[in-house]
């Protein structure tokens, strides 16, 4: 079956999930970022890369769960399946604070496609869900229910407030995801530290960013709909929104 570039990196991600889901206890993590809103919280937006918060697990341990994971028969066969393989794998930092992994993916095209795995060893948030992903999202992989913990909407747009007011490089994407959160959620009476500066830094993300950024990861048939007026619009609400919480 062929697929769209960010398919096959969800295909990954979501492979990657159910294995993990089986080789470590699923009260020590929660998915969070732009995978936790596509695949719990109705996002449309691909994620390029999957973020997780991690607990109570050393990180050697850790670090030789996702190495098996990616050299195990069963991960390898069910990416070729897709036509999928993993052509390199890095682990450019291991610490007591992130532990990350860069994976350059190829389809049978002769495509490439690099993504990332992330753990925070921050600790986990309160509350963590634990639910079965989207069917919608897993019904084009042909996937059975998969189960994981995650964050809600309130704990999603709280951290993607911070994550816009901290960030070294602002992200168009902090701004579709909490502009995304906003319409389909109730956020009120929600008080942070970081509302100011996520303003501030919402204003300066131009049109481009959000093509490059966000845009290039809507479904294809979506793409055409969005234009610089939008945005500018998607930015206004933001801004008003985050204003109003302060």
């Amino acid at each position: 079956m062929q697929y769209d570039p960010v398919q096959y990196i969800e295909f990954f991600h979501l492979l990657f999930l159910e294995h993990l889901g089986r080789k470590l206890d699923k009260r020590l993590y929660a998915l969070k970022g732009g995978c936790n809103l596509r695949f719990f919280l109705g996002s449309i937006r691909y994620s390029q890369d999957i973020d997780l918060d991690v607990k109570t697990v050393r990180v050697a341990t850790l670090q030789k769960i996702v190495q098996t994971i990616l050299g195990s028969q069963s991960f390898v066969m069910m990416l070729q399946s897709r036509g999928l393989e993993i052509t390199q794998s890095s682990e450019p930092k291991q610490t007591e604070t992130t532990q990350r992994w860069k994976i350059q993916l190829q389809t049978g095209a002769g495509l490439t496609l690099p993504t990332k795995i992330e753990f925070s060893r921050r600790g986990l948030e309160s509350p963590v869900e634990f639910e079965s992903i989207d069917p919608m999202v897993l019904t084009p992989y042909r996937l059975p229910p998969l189960f994981v913990p995650h964050y809600g909407p309130v704990t999603a747009f709280q951290q993607k407030i911070k994550a816009l007011a901290l960030r070294t490089e602002t992200q168009a994407r902090d701004v579709w995801d909490l502009f995304h959160l906003i319409n389909a959620y109730t956020m009120q009476k929600l008080g942070s530290e970081y509302l100011r500066k996520a303003c501030e830094n919402a204003c300066n993300i131009h049109f481009a960013d959000f093509k490059d950024q966000v845009l290039a990861f809507f479904p294809s048939e979506l793409q055409s709909r969005y234009n610089a007026k939008m945005w500018e619009d998607i930015q206004l609400k933001v801004i008003e929104h985050l204003e109003a919480l302060q």
